[in-house]
């Protein structure tokens, strides 16, 4: 629970609490004297509607409200005024009902539409990344960008990935961008070894599916053109066992 304590004049009322709680934000009129009626400012109810916001939001996101906010006033003193969200939308635009009651009776009921922009800090691209490179830091800049189409997307750290694809410079380098340190992606370039008891040949491949350190891998051979099975040793080398039945070449034998 979080209380901010207003006090506002409105000749013979005053308005004295706004409280935020963890479902509304209540907005009530108290005495000063005799009072006739409650009112609630434009002003007020911004203010009112941006605390109950600001307490599911970040500090860096920005709050737009797209219509213009009248003054609501009502004939009685004591109304007290809920915000709250009528689904689990935050992103993007969406609306925050007010209900305005007073001894447990709705007196009335605003839809505000709004919107709401999350800002975070992106990891960006500082310059052009060609697929498979390994990314320092070097290569990275944090930016706050509106983060409203990939806040899913958003990666704890880039740093010692590979880039997945070719990246131009700017681009933020979301987590379908990259790949583990480890990880090959299809179509890539590795040492290939071909092992047959103490004999081993040494040539180049490309792999023809994407596999992590451990993986089963399927390559052709940049010599023959033969398609073998071999094991994904580590990002730069595919072991083939040529007695091994598993990895018999399929269509031309090494």
């Amino acid at each position: 629970m979080r209380t901010l304590i207003e006090r506002v004049r409105y000749g013979t009322c005053m308005l004295a609490a706004v409280t935020v709680l963890a479902t509304s934000l209540a907005i009530s009129s108290t005495a000063l004297g005799q009072p006739q009626e409650a009112r609630f400012s434009p002003a007020t109810l911004q203010r009112g509607i941006e605390a109950f916001l600001r307490e599911r939001i970040g500090d860096s996101d920005e709050i737009s409200i797209l219509a213009p906010l009248d003054e609501v006033r009502f004939d009685r003193p004591f109304v007290v005024a809920y915000c709250r969200l009528p689904d689990d939308r935050i992103w993007g635009r969406t609306v925050v009902e007010v209900s305005f009651q007073a001894d447990g009776e709705e007196l009335r009921r605003l839809r505000v539409p709004i919107k709401i922009t999350p800002r975070r800090m992106v990891p960006v691209a500082k310059r052009p990344l060609q697929r498979g490179e390994t990314i320092e830091s070097s290569d990275v800049i944090y930016e706050l960008r509106d983060a409203t189409g990939f806040m899913e997307l958003l990666p704890d750290s880039v740093i010692g990935l590979r880039a997945a694809q070719s990246i131009a410079a700017g681009t933020p380098l979301l987590r379908t961008y990259v790949v583990g340190g480890g990880s090959i992606r299809s179509g890539e370039s590795v040492n290939l070894i071909l092992r047959s008891g103490a004999i081993s040949i040494r040539t180049t491949a490309n792999v023809l599916q994407n596999a992590e350190p451990g993986d089963r891998v399927k390559v052709r051979r940049s010599d023959t053109g033969a398609v073998l099975v071999g094991t994904l040793a580590d990002r730069r080398t595919v072991i083939v066992e040529l007695n091994s039945h598993q990895s018999q070449p399929i269509g031309q034998a090494p």
